[in-house]
């Protein structure tokens, strides 16, 4: 992987002109779009990372969950959803959005008002930093997102060694129980953490204790937000805090996708590290 997140830098595949450049996002669309000067971001890890790359004081509106960009911008609404005439208001020239508002609303009619819409769905550590670049080329700050990338990379690099990977569940809520998936950017960060998430299916399956008991991972990984109602769950309480394999984690820390998702990983890394049996045995 970290192989693969070098080479990103240099194998991007654009087509520039001396005005605009199109460039595919995570839908797999070709998007045409000269380099943006306002922008919508309805996806919190998107404002994360025009932060991380310095190009936060060209965003014009937000969403819930977000932390607000700079002064001017504006609360959009909801988390996902997609309010038109706030957005046509502000008039950006891109809006940022996760798939799953695509999927539910389209674009024609933001299209339609000549505005670029950029998909932002990565499902890996490598797409996340794709990701980065290709908002760095949007945005004017590509030496910027290099920098991140690099620095990110570097940070990889002073992992433990895992030998022998312990295996592992991220809860991402609890009623019903939804686990993250194999191929999920969640899934991945666990990977480069040292571990093995040992859910097999894709996405965000829903699952029960009793299939969570019977896969009998050596660590279940808690989302913070749920360690009240987690406390409620009888079966997990006794089957697995009481055997003390349950890390909770800031949800902020590994559930965007962002560049941030490596001090997650680092905590993950530390608490594999420190309690899997090929070290100094069981810790709390």
């Amino acid at each position: 992987m970290k192989r693969s997140i070098i080479a990103s830098l240099f194998l991007l595949t654009i087509v520039l002109d001396a005005l605009a450049f199109t460039i595919k996002d995570d839908a797999g669309r070709s998007v045409n779009i000269s380099k943006a000067k306002s922008i919508v971001v309805l996806s919190p890890a998107a404002c994360d990372i025009l932060e991380e790359i310095g190009a936060s004081s060209l965003i014009v509106g937000y969403t819930d969950y977000a932390k607000k960009p700079n002064s001017k911008a504006v609360n959009v609404g909801a988390f996902g959803a997609l309010n038109i005439e706030r957005i046509i208001a502000l008039k950006p020239d891109l809006v940022i959005m996760p798939k799953f508002t695509y999927e539910r609303y389209g674009i024609k009619s933001l299209n339609t008002l000549g505005i670029s819409v950029f998909v932002f769905e990565p499902q890996s550590i490598e797409g996340i930093v794709e990701d980065v670049e290709k908002l760095g080329l949007i945005t004017g700050k590509v030496d910027q997102a290099k920098n991140q990338i690099l620095n990110f990379k570097k940070e990889l690099d002073k992992l433990h060694e895992i030998k022998q990977k312990p295996s592992a569940v991220f809860l991402v809520w609890l009623s019903p129980i939804i686990v993250a998936g194999n191929d999920t950017f969640i899934s991945d960060a666990i990977s480069a953490a040292g571990g093995q998430n040992i859910i097999k299916k894709d996405g965000w399956p829903e699952v029960t204790s009793e299939y969570l008991i019977e896969k009998n991972p050596m660590f279940l990984i808690v989302n913070s937000r749920l360690k009240s109602d987690f406390f409620k769950q009888n079966k997990l309480l006794n089957y697995f805090y009481k055997k003390h394999k349950v890390l909770f984690i800031d949800n902020t820390l590994i559930e965007r996708p962002s560049l941030n998702i490596i001090k997650g990983i680092k905590i993950l890394n530390n608490y594999f590290y420190e309690n899997s049996n090929n070290n100094s045995g069981w810790q709390r």
